[in-house]
């Protein structure tokens, strides 16, 4: 189980920066060829939205994973230890029902629109919403291996849920 979740969130950094670097390197040589040579490739701007879309949602749930959405958790941290537990796994839970629902409307999406075709690549415009598929079924496994921890392995929700280091810093200093 720890090997293919490591080899899961390698594949995702992995294909966060191959995202990144294909579309820096094809808007970089898009915008020098059109200032400097008159000239242009067509399939520029539709490949750089395509990998947008994709880096976007694919380093949501690497995000996910290492706990650096933003987050509010003045009430959470001042909660007792069982408060703290409840609210972890209802926060969970819900976010589990997020991704049902997101799924659910990303794969309709994909669907619908595999038959339909981008102006100049003529890639399907499924290929997008698809990326929604990838994410919500990425974030919903992560939610689920935390609520099997909360639930089941009894572990503190910190452990779970661990504090970023520069929060980890502001709680040490405020103590």
């Amino acid at each position: 189980m720890r090997l293919l979740s490591l080899l899961l969130s390698r594949l995702f950094e992995s294909i966060v920066v191959f995202c990144m670097g294909t579309m820096v390197i094809l808007v970089f040589f898009n915008v020098v060829l059109r200032y400097g040579f008159n000239s242009g490739i067509a399939l520029s701007d539709e490949g750089a939205r395509y990998l947008f879309v994709w880096l976007t949602f694919i380093g949501a749930v690497v995000a996910l994973r290492d706990n650096a959405h933003l987050g509010i958790d003045l009430l959470y941290r001042r909660l007792p230890a069982l408060g703290q537990r409840v609210c972890a796994v209802l926060a969970e839970v819900m976010m589990l029902f997020c991704c049902g629902l997101f799924l659910v409307g990303s794969y309709k999406q994909t669907v619908i629109n595999m038959d339909n075709l981008s102006p100049v690549a003529e890639l399907p415009l499924g290929l997008m919403y698809a990326a929604g598929v990838v994410c919500s079924l990425g974030m919903a496994a992560i939610i689920i291996k935390r609520l099997y921890l909360l639930l089941f392995r009894h572990v503190d929700p910190d452990q779970v849920m661990p504090l970023s280091p520069e929060d980890a810093l502001i709680s040490e200093v405020s103590k």
